[in-house]
């Protein structure tokens, strides 16, 4: 047992000082620090007075008020951020399988994926998280009960989304061409989440749980908060979990048919 706690000790404080070290980086141009911050606040702005545009002509779309997309969008600007400021490097995660920047890793100690993700830090996400958070205290409704449900929310898909775009990524181990194509994907998953789960059925639905998992990034989470249950929970918690699972299945899959300087041919 002890072994075991002094490597997950060793694991979260190489971690901690990679992470930290990219923090400290991307606040190096204060300058373009703030314009990005300033410029993704303004964006997700933007897109909350769109909703209270709609509900101002539309009380509520399929059961789903303005308090519940303020909590949705509160929630996924949280978690998109976290994601962006602590675990960046996912953002071209297929860009360092193709460039070769797994190489100077493979004879350091692992995980390799956790120092990939650690690698970077992306400015404007702190816009996200800064945005998120004032939706989810005035405008989302929310009393202590659910703003412990929401951080709940917030780490489950945090878990789901950067598993989603691990999974994307790691396309580039079979395909020279993954790296536009695992950000489209993922930029469509976060599009995805950002819209009431009412609206989604039949296939849409299926695709948004499935090849596109919205659903378990953000509208099971999100479900959680607004019908709190243990089933609610269970799906939630299972999804993120599934999804966890097939994403260091098919990394481990992939880094084992990595070559070291090879490119992969596309």
């Amino acid at each position: 047992m002890a072994p075991a706690l002094d490597d997950l000790r060793a694991l979260v404080t190489a971690y901690a000082a990679q992470a930290l070290a990219a923090i400290r980086q991307s606040f190096a141009d204060r300058t373009n620090f703030a314009l990005q911050v300033g410029a993704m606040a303004v964006n997700n702005g933007f897109w909350l007075v769109l909703w209270f545009l709609f509900f101002a002509g539309f009380k509520e779309v399929g059961g789903w008020r303005l308090p519940d997309v303020a909590r949705l969008l509160g929630i996924v600007y949280v978690l998109f951020g976290a994601s962006g400021v602590f675990f960046g490097g996912y953002r071209d995660l297929a860009g360092s399988i193709l460039t070769g920047a797994i190489d100077a890793l493979l004879t350091q100690p692992k995980p390799i994926l956790l120092r990939l993700l650690a690698r970077d830090s992306i400015p404007s996400a702190w816009g996200d998280i800064a945005t998120g958070l004032v939706i989810l205290a005035f405008s989302a409704g929310l009393d202590p009960a659910a703003a412990g449900l929401s951080l709940a929310a917030i780490l489950i898909g945090t878990a789901a989304w950067l598993a989603t775009t691990t999974i994307f990524a790691s396309l580039a181990f079979w395909a020279a061409g993954a790296r536009s194509l695992s950000r489209d994907l993922a930029d469509f998953t976060l599009l995805v989440s950002t819209y009431p789960a009412s609206i989604y059925s039949g296939w849409t639905k299926f695709v948004a749980f499935t090849v596109l998992p919205a659903g378990f990034v953000a509208m099971a989470p999100v479900e959680l908060v607004r019908a709190p249950s243990w089933q609610a929970a269970a799906i939630a918690v299972g999804g993120a979990g599934a999804y966890a699972a097939v994403a260091l299945g098919v990394w481990t899959l992939g880094l084992a048919r990595y070559r070291r300087g090879a490119a992969v041919a596309g």
